[in-house]
């Protein structure tokens, strides 16, 4: 047997003696009680400072973190968290990312229950955001307990976060890796990918579009210049998009319109003014900035209203290249404790992975968590890719030589 198959067999040996299967499970379970959703509602971007997201990850995870590892160091980055394990500057370090903000499962039933019930034949844990958010900290406070409990140090220092990005940029990542101040060798984004390892995925830009008209009563539309109408104007324009070229793997673009308000709504009232949100889907090489000039030129002679155009918030595209190491480590992590690699897929939405490989740092996005009723029904994470989870980041911070 070779050396590193011997490491191999001691690592996942100690993990199975040491892993607190009923810990993690009581921990997920009590962090699905506390609230961290956006809101239903026109505002769909959360500020990192919220009080929900603060109570969560200062009141609710920060604890737990200094209960299991008061060595630990600790770190607030504008609301989020940042925990390192192990010495800082080594030159050897790996960011783990995992998220607090629920974005999704707005209409399932009794969403902080927390209880465990069966779904398509395994044992699993229900609650808004305990697959995208809470399953991770749950995993990642299993990892600490794991380590201490079996007396060993990780083999590289480990950047844990808990960040609050919720208003759909890498303004979070950017802060948190500054405080870092030291480039990681990879990140892993511990994410609900139904244990699927996402090596990419699309960019996408937030475009917001305000129509300012004039009001009427709904018995003299003659006397209005409709905002309803021309926001017509503006579907129907933005269904005349194509674009040439197409990324072989992540796919191609688009430009949709997924919310919209009017103002005033008032009784058999023509309003005034819309405003609306378009999502415009972004490939690498594509400039935010130059698909928002794309909207404002394809709108510019639409009337009898006044049309205003502005960039929003935006995230990059990334992809992770055949062939790079990275995958190469973490897929032998994976491999390890499931017996056989994770189905790699490039991710049809578009979420923070570009904030780190913005930085120079390959990320890739893995994780339980997925099988529930996306994007508004029933959420909830099955225990045993939870426990998975727990024992591949294990394996990753004892065995990874990469």
């Amino acid at each position: 047997m070779s050396a590193d198959a011997q490491l191999g067999d001691r690592v996942g040996d100690l993990i199975d003696r040491h892993l607190d299967a009923d810990f993690v499970v009581r921990t997920l379970q009590a962090l699905a009680h506390v609230p961290t959703e956006v809101p239903l509602g026109y505002e769909t971007l959360i500020d990192a400072d919220d009080p929900r997201l603060l109570h969560y990850v200062h009141e609710v995870v920060l604890p737990l973190v200094r209960e299991i590892a008061p060595e630990a160091v600790c770190e607030d980055v504008g609301g989020s968290l940042l925990i390192r394990d192990g010495e800082a500057g080594t030159g050897d370090a790996v960011l783990l990312q995992t998220y607090s903000v629920t974005q999704h499962h707005n209409l399932m039933d009794d969403p902080l229950s927390g209880r465990i019930a069966e779904r398509d034949g395994r044992q699993v844990v229900l609650g808004q955001g305990v697959s995208a958010v809470k399953a991770h900290q749950a995993v990642m406070l299993g990892v600490l307990k794991l380590l201490r409990d079996a007396g060993v140090t990780p083999r590289r220092t480990a950047y844990w976060t808990v960040n609050n990005e919720g208003r759909s940029s890498h303004a979070c990542t950017e802060a948190l890796l500054d405080a870092i101040g030291e480039t990681p060798a990879y990140a892993l984004l511990l994410v609900d990918e139904n244990m699927r390892l996402s090596v990419g995925n699309r960019g996408r830009i937030d475009i917001d579009v305000v129509v300012e008209g004039t009001p009427a009563h709904s018995s003299a539309p003659h006397l209005a210049r409709d905002p309803i109408g021309t926001v017509a104007d503006v579907v129907a324009r933005l269904r005349t998009l194509s674009w040439a070229d197409e990324h072989p793997r992540l796919g191609a673009r688009h430009a949709v319109v997924y919310k919209v308000r009017y103002d005033p709504l008032a009784p058999h009232t023509i309003p005034e003014r819309a405003e609306l949100t378009i999502d415009r889907r972004l490939l690498p090489g594509d400039d935010p900035a130059a698909a928002t000039q794309e909207i404002r030129d394809l709108l510019a002679d639409l009337g009898p209203c006044s049309v205003h155009v502005k960039d929003g918030v935006a995230m990059l595209p990334v992809l992770v290249e055949d062939g790079s190491p990275v995958v190469e480590t973490v897929q032998r992590a994976i491999a390890a404790v499931r017996g056989e690699p994770a189905e790699e897929i490039v991710g049809q939405g578009t979420f923070d992975a570009g904030g780190t490989a913005q930085r120079g740092i390959p990320t890739l996005m893995w994780g339980a968590g997925g099988a529930g009723v996306w994007p508004l029904g029933e959420d909830f994470v099955a225990i045993d890719h939870v426990l998975d989870e727990v024992r591949t980041v294990a394996r990753l911070l004892l065995e990874d030589a990469a």
